[in-house]
């Protein structure tokens, strides 16, 4: 009984309207959509089995949901050509299956019935679905009142299907019309449509019979006729391709068929039963446009990012924007933008903070709307704190971090000179902060809040539809203005002073408190002495009447900073269901209690830290105070004012007769539609359908060049029973999970259930109320739902696809502290977490300052030591080593060289020790010590592949490294006198460099230019005596010279000789005088002369000696003898310009002389082993005495 002919319906005519068969089911209001379509599919002669229909008149004569006796007894009579059948019953509604609403997957289906009590037991549950959440919501999204559809049923004979899947006569994804799209799994299709098994994915050719590809899928599971879930498939099936290649020609067959009958690309769910094709439904594809569009917008998308690139844009990082303003339309986002860039409300306010925005920010907006989402250019940001900033945003960190896209850039990208520019420019930013702070929250109630509400009371007693449409233009220019403008630049600058003090807050209590988690005491620190007018305008949900309450608060809605979104006056039923959604939480008291713990935290922060320290932690958590309702309350002022531009955009609405639609078009636009008349409706109904496919836009956090390719491709996430998110409210929770993707549309959860959701925002705080825990999708520290969750003190973490990965009511536990979610099946996962009493503590200011003095004392005394070895030693080297002389030789003659080594090395083991103790926290670096060798060793018990023990032996590394630094600070202070010093050692301690003893007899040997004619004397002082003439004079080489020459020139006189002889002699006479001529044309070259000094055995010391020329004193030195006096030159060159060199030629030692040795041992320590000796015990003991690390 499977293809029935019109008229061979298997329910007999002549029933009542109750019960119809397929091949009868022609009325959409008596039979739904899927039955309609069931019996088009059976006129035209294609394969369906055969069943009947349950008429929506039946539903809607039943009461309270239930079957009566009437209708399951003719339930019977119809299933009687069935028995021993397995039946199956299917939702057919009248608004399934229709142009733009397909309905696919929003009704249920029942399969595997057998008898009529369960079929009938089915039909109650499909007339229930019509009333499910997810179906109301759809039929919101699609504009169709619920109340307005019914529901029909169909039964059906099920098939046993061996194969079973769906056909799209049309690519759905791509929107080609060139093939078909085939998804083929084993068993039934129901476990394929729900998304519960992997299926083969086929395309084949419309025209021809070409196999375009076959993708066999990893087929693990399958829903077997007669199974409830499914099953494990196989082994053997598991990759083995579901439909042969005679089954894919017959389905394209089929499709061509159902798609020439309908008369538009289909939708078939088909079955294949022994062999045989049947088919299950039909339903025409709806998606087709939004596919075009899709993939329009997908293109433009890429192309747009390319060419900014190009420009020098990107990269862009999701902006917290979107929590307020998730997907904005076109009007909106033209007065976002605007607001968001160096010449609007958001500029000015940089510019009010001492901040330069330069000429790119100021062209155009930092943020991008990208596929509907709100993205901030990394490249633009950067622009709104000066021209060229000299710091950039670090991609990586982005991704891993949602707070840093809400801090300044990390990366420097500039020279010196811009980044000391940059930070004298945060320094002015930072005066100006702390200036403000003063008076800021006082001058914000009494002065901005009342001109704010004047101007927005005044605006909406205006009457709009009395205003020419000039004038109503004008007004809009104004409004804007002033909202975006005028009120935009104030309203969140107490915000900025709040996060300004809650990061010094943080960084106090981070450098200072070392026994506690800093960001939970922030978080507990962190509570208004008033609730914000968010908190308050839920506290006032149940003391105030619903027109009451919208009288004060129904400016405001959710997704609030979007026009388009109605506020809570339009739609007052709403406001009740808010209340509602509060329960029984009290969260005036929720914010007594939270007063009291921060309080409770001053008196403990008190008794363990320091005063000054505590007076620090107690000021600017005053000031955290004071101003920490301005994260709500400078919104919800500037929301006052904004909703007035709502009521303007209405009226332009009105005039045009676009109504809510407004909002699709641009104020340009609107103002030309006004002025000409002409509205642009089709370009209305293209931004709409552009707005609805956006939503299918799927754009990572963060997007770089590399990610534009991507864009629209589903991104790959970390599934797995272990999810791990990123923590923005302390705590732990266990609960059932409600994804909730709006307030309003939010269905009723039990207490303590967890929240999952994309973002939020002040709409969403009713439902906080009686929620366990948060999971968000996007967001940081300083988004809505993360400060809400930590006021109400929720459990919070981001995980981006959190709507996806988590499935609404599967238990899960949120580990806010760890930053992880555990699923129901999640075996046990190594506890990471170390307390903060175990974690050495950080770096402390102290200890960066002197780190920054060591940095540059190493800098200067290394470039002053380059130009003592690099420059003639005449001119900073010998006079260093004379400085050096004249310190050091007294102490020398005192306690003799030894002593002196020892005296230097201890003086250099202590100061350095001292020097720390002074300059570094030592106190905070002990603690460090003591805490890191404990990680130490409880790493090295654990497993070398444990986390914990990575994380412990990270968390110990930088600590030596921190000792090491502040060991190296006061060394680097005396690095440049260390160094001399251990240069003058080796040229005056040293044995090797000693002074010749006395009682042995010096040379010295001067090297005077050759044609000095004068007599060169030498005198020394007694009791040295010289051993040779005093004076001496140079042998009168050129004179000598020069008579010979002259005796050449005169000739010879050979004539006795042979003339051969003669010829020869005369030959040499030339050449000699040629060789004679040439040397007598240059200097003669310089002669020495020597003098032996005696030296008495007694004479220890120095002692002058003068060099003269004539009555010239060409130089004079010192002799030196013994060790009671430093050492002197024993090698002068180039003394004058008849002096070329002085050399002393002091005796050697007769044997090798020892520095220090122990008694009774020859070996020799040498002035190095004495210095080591000395200083490293001196050290230690210093550093034992002093408690340095």
């Amino acid at each position: 009984m499977w293809a029935v002919k019109p008229g061979g319906s298997a329910v007999m005519k002549g029933h009542n309207r109750w019960i119809v068969g397929i091949p009868e089911a022609c009325e959409l209001g008596l039979v739904g959509g899927k039955a309609i379509n069931l019996a088009r599919l059976m006129r035209a002669d294609l394969p369906v089995p055969d069943g009947f229909v349950i008429t929506t008149e039946a539903f809607r004569g039943s009461e309270d949901g239930r079957v009566s006796d009437a209708l399951a007894q003719q339930i019977r009579e119809a299933l009687i050509p069935f028995s021993g059948k397995r039946m199956a019953a299917r939702s057919s509604a009248t608004a399934e299956d229709m142009a733009g609403a397909s309905m696919a997957g929003q009704y249920d289906t029942f399969l595997n019935l057998q008898g009529a009590e369960a079929v009938i037991e089915a039909v109650e549950k499909c007339w229930r679905s019509i009333r499910s959440p997810r179906t109301e919501a759809y039929l919101a999204e699609h504009g169709i009142d619920p109340a307005e559809v019914a529901m029909a049923v169909v039964v059906q004979q099920q098939v046993s299907a061996d194969v079973a899947g769906v056909l799209f006569t049309v690519d759905p994804q791509t929107g080609s019309r060139e093939h078909m799209l085939i998804e083929a799994a084993w068993g039934l299709g129901e476990a394929l449509v729900s998304g519960e098994v992997q299926p083969d994915v086929v395309r084949v050719a419309v025209n021809g019979d070409d196999i375009l590809s076959y993708d066999v899928a990893l087929k693990k599971q399958a829903l077997y006729p007669g199974g409830t879930s499914v099953e494990p498939v196989p082994e053997e099936l598991q990759n083995r391709a579901c439909l042969s290649y005679e089954a894919i020609v017959q389905l394209r067959d089929l499709g061509r068929r159902a798609e020439k009958y309908f008369g538009a690309p289909q939708d078939i769910e088909w079955a294949v039963e022994e062999g045989r094709m049947l088919m299950l439904q039909a339903r025409s594809i709806t998606t087709l446009a939004e596919t075009d569009c899709y993939n329009r917008l997908l293109r433009e998308t890429r192309a747009y990012l390319c060419r900014r690139l190009e420009e020098g844009g990107g990269f862009w990082v999701r902006h917290n924007l979107g929590e307020t303003l998730p997907h904005p339309t076109p009007l909106s986002w033209s007065l976002v933008s605007h607001f968001m860039s160096g010449c609007g409300g958001f500029g000015k306010m940089h510019e009010q903070l001492g901040f330069s925005p330069g000429s790119a920010v100021k062209a155009r907006s930092f943020l991008d709307r990208i596929g509907g989402e709100i993205y901030m250019d990394c490249s633009l940001m950067t622009e709104m704190f000066s021209e060229n900033y000299p710091f950039a945003y670090d991609p990586e960190l982005l991704r891993s971090d949602p707070d840093a896209a809400q801090n300044p850039p990390t990366l420097p990208q500039g020279g010196l000179r811009a980044i000391s520019d940059a930070a004298r420019l945060a320094r002015k930013a930072a005066a100006k902060i702390e200036k403000l702070t003063g008076t800021l929250d006082r001058e914000f109630d009494v002065e901005f809040v009342p001109k704010l509400l004047a101007w927005s009371e005044k605006q909406e007693a205006l009457r709009l539809p009395e205003v020419e449409n000039d004038a109503l233009i004008a007004l809009w220019k104004e409004q804007t203005a002033v909202v975006l403008d005028d009120f935009g630049k104030t309203a969140f600058l107490p915000s900025m002073v709040e996060a300004v003090a809650v990061e010094e807050l943080r960084q106090i209590l981070n450098e200072y408190l070392w026994d506690e988690e800093p960001e939970e005491v922030v978080s507990t620190l962190c509570v208004g002495t008033v609730p914000d007018r968010t908190m308050a305008a839920n506290i006032e949900l149940k003391r105030l009447s619903p027109d009451a309450w919208i009288e004060r608060y129904g400016f405001r809605a959710p997704a609030e900073f979007d026009l388009a979104s109605p506020r809570w006056r339009e739609r007052p039923q709403d406001v009740a269901q808010l209340a509602v959604r509060l329960g029984n939480a009290d969260l005036e008291q929720v914010h007594r209690e939270r007063m009291q713990a921060a309080e409770d935290c001053l008196v403990r922060l008190r008794g363990k830290l320091d005063p000054d320290v505590f007076e620090k932690v107690k000021t600017t958590s005053d000031i955290v105070r004071r101003y920490l309702r301005f994260r709500e309350d400078g919104k919800f002022y500037l929301m006052r004012a904004y909703s007035v531009l709502r009521l303007t955009a209405l009226e332009f609405g009105r005039r045009l007769q676009l109504g809510e639609d407004i909002f699709f078009l641009r104020p340009d636009e609107i103002f030309q539609s006004l002025e000409t008349g002409f509205v642009p409706k089709d370009r209305v109904a293209q931004r709409k359908l552009e707005y609805v496919v956006e939503q299918r836009f799927q754009v990572p956090h963060v997007i770089e060049a590399d990610d534009i390719p991507q864009l629209g491709t589903a991104p790959v996430r970390a599934d797995g029973p272990t999810l791990d998110a990123h923590s923005v409210s302390s705590g732990l929770v266990e609960g059932y999970v409600e994804i909730v993707r709006s307030p309003e549309r939010c269905p009723d959860f039990p207490p303590g259930t967890i929240l999952v959701c994309p973002s939020t925002d002040p709409s969403w705080t009713p439902l906080f109320a009686k929620a366990g825990g948060l999971v968000l999708e996007r967001g940081g520290s300083l988004s809505h739902g993360a400060v809400v969750a930590r006021e109400m003190g929720l459990p919070a973490v981001v995980l981006d696809g959190a709507t996806e990965l988590l499935k609404p009511g599967e238990r899960i536990t949120v580990d806010a502290q760890a930053g992880r979610i555990y699923r129901a099946n999640a075996e046990p996962v190594e506890n990471t977490a170390i307390p903060r009493v175990e974690i050495p503590p950080p770096p402390s200011a102290k200890e960066a300052a002197a780190n920054r003095i060591g940095l540059m004392a190493s800098i200067v005394w290394g470039v002053l030591l380059a130009l003592v070895f690099l420059f003639p030693s005449p001119l900073l080297h010998d006079p260093v080593f004379g400085l050096l002389d004249v310190l050091l030789w007294p102490l020398i003659r005192s306690v003799g060289m030894v002593g002196t080594v020892a005296v230097v090395a201890g003086l250099f083991g202590l100061l350095p020790i001292i020097g720390q103790k002074l300059l570094t926290d030592n106190e905070r670096l002990f603690e460090a010590k003591r805490r890191s060798g404990r990680l130490r060793k409880a790493a090295a018990k654990l497993p070398g592949g444990s986390e914990l023990r990575k994380k412990m032996e990270a968390l110990a590394a930088p600590v030596t490294m921190r000792i090491l630094k502040a060991s190296m600070v006061p060394l680097a202070l005396i690095l440049g006198p260390m160094v001399m010093v251990f240069m003058w050692f080796p040229a005056r301690v040293d044995p090797a460099s000693w002074n010749a003893q006395p009682g042995r007899m010096v040379s010295i040997v001067v090297e005077v230019d050759g044609d000095c004619a004068e007599p060169v004397s030498l005198s020394v002082a007694a009791p040295l005596k010289l051993d040779s003439d005093a004076v001496q004079m140079l042998p009168p080489i050129r004179a000598e010279l020069e008579r010979i020459r002259a005796g050449w020139l005169e000739g010879s006189d050979m004539p006795e000789l042979p003339w051969e002889v003669q010829a020869a002699g005369e030959q040499v006479r030339k050449t000699m005088l040629t060789s004679l001529n040439a040397y007598l044309k240059s200097r003669v070259p310089p002669q020495k002369l020597t003098w032996l000094v005696q030296v008495p055995d007694t004479a220890e010391g120095a002692f002058p000696a003068a060099l003269k020329i004539g009555d010239l004193t060409e130089m004079e030195f010192n002799l030196a003898f013994g060790q009671r006096v430093p050492r002197e030159p024993s090698t002068w060159l180039e003394v004058s310009e008849q002096v070329v060199s002085v050399t002393v030629n002091y005796p050697r030692a007769l044997q090798n002389a020892s520095f220090f040795s122990f008694p009774g041992t020859r070996k020799d320590l040498g002035w190095l082993g004495v210095y080591l000796l000395v200083y490293l015990p001196s050290m230690y003991a210093a550093k034992l005495i002093l408690r340095v690390p």
